[in-house]
């Protein structure tokens, strides 16, 4: 009973003191109207705020705005990027992670959603990329956005996995909350390079809701009723670590501006109470930081096109150390 009351502290239901090391991090940019981005530095280009959203420059190319202090090696950023509808054209933006030095020469892995070419009527396409200070590289290869959206979530996740990184691109292009696109790739580019997270701009794209998670989670196979399912992180060795599903990912605060993306239904209560549908659902993190949960999910037919969320967090006895993103999972028969 003791460590079940401090599971659910843990995850949100208090906040249990000394957890304020965790970096998850929220910005969704309401800052009055100027030129001026407080907590960020111009890398390229000469940023704008709108009140609510940041734009790049329309008369300046490639672009990169950084956040002067958070940063890490195997994490997630997302944003949501915006279409500027009244001066339609070529234009990209997205998140980036892993900056490393300035302006021109740095080096860093991005994803692009850009408009790429006539007709002008939103973003259709997409590219994740390694900058090494001169020029871009392939993650991977690019993707097409059907139809052309004005307004969609993109998460990039990077994780080094022994000589290579992997690098996992998320494209929400309806925000229906599901991933429309999930595309992963392997580099040897940016291995072992901590560094800033930021976004990346091309004239005059609009940049919306930055998210930072200093841990990473995803989903590997196919969530088939009466089949199960793991659902992949990787965070700090040595911690340990708590997953939870939810139907909905609003959030449950943890104090100093933090969210777990899930909420405190009863699904999320199910999910830590019920060892064996939601197996190794807590436990330890190994050396590298990773851990693997399983979900087991019941022969139900009703339950195809049923969305649920689940995410992690580790922690010591200090409280959370890490918070990964949400991640959708949508069952199919």
């Amino acid at each position: 009973m003791r460590r079940s009351l401090c599971i659910i502290s843990v995850l949100g239901a208090l906040l249990i003191a000394g957890s304020g090391a965790a970096q998850s991090f929220t910005d969704l940019f309401v800052i009055p109207p100027g030129t001026v981005i407080p907590g960020y530095t111009e890398q390229r280009g000469d940023w704008k705020a709108l009140g609510t959203q940041i734009q790049a420059d329309p008369s300046v190319s490639f672009q990169e705005l950084t956040h002067n202090t958070i940063g890490d090696l195997d994490c997630c950023v997302e944003t949501v990027a915006v279409y500027d509808s009244g001066k339609p054209g070529l234009m990209y933006t997205g998140p980036l992670l892993r900056y490393t030095g300035s302006g021109s020469s740095a080096k860093y892995i991005m994803i692009k959603l850009q408009d790429n070419g006539s007709p002008y009527t939103g973003y259709d396409r997409g590219f994740t990329y390694y900058y090494n200070g001169s020029r871009f590289s392939y993650i991977g290869t690019y993707f097409d956005i059907t139809p052309p959206t004005q307004k969609a979530r993109v998460r990039l996740q990077a994780i080094d996995k022994g000589t290579s990184v992997q690098v996992q691109t998320f494209v929400d292009s309806n925000l229906d909350g599901k991933w429309n696109i999930v595309r992963t790739a392997t580099t040897s580019s940016g291995l072992g390079q901590t560094g800033k997270i930021g976004v990346c701009g091309y004239r005059n794209a609009i940049t919306d809701d930055l998210r930072f998670f200093d841990a990473a989670l995803w989903l590997s196979g196919t969530p088939k009723i009466g089949g199960s399912v793991n659902i992949v992180g990787r965070g700090q060795g040595g911690l340990l670590y708590q997953g939870a599903c939810s139907f909905a990912n609003t959030g449950i605060p943890v104090g100093s501006g933090r969210m777990v993306p899930l909420v405190a239904d009863g699904l999320f209560f199910t999910s830590i109470f019920n060892p064996v549908t939601f197996q190794n659902f807590q436990g330890g993190t190994g050396a590298t930081g990773d851990f693997t949960m399983t979900l087991n999910i019941p022969g139900i037919p009703a339950l195809v096109g049923v969305t649920i969320y689940a995410a992690a967090i580790t922690y010591t006895n200090q409280g959370i150390a890490e918070i990964a993103p949400d991640v959708p999972i949508t069952f199919t028969s």
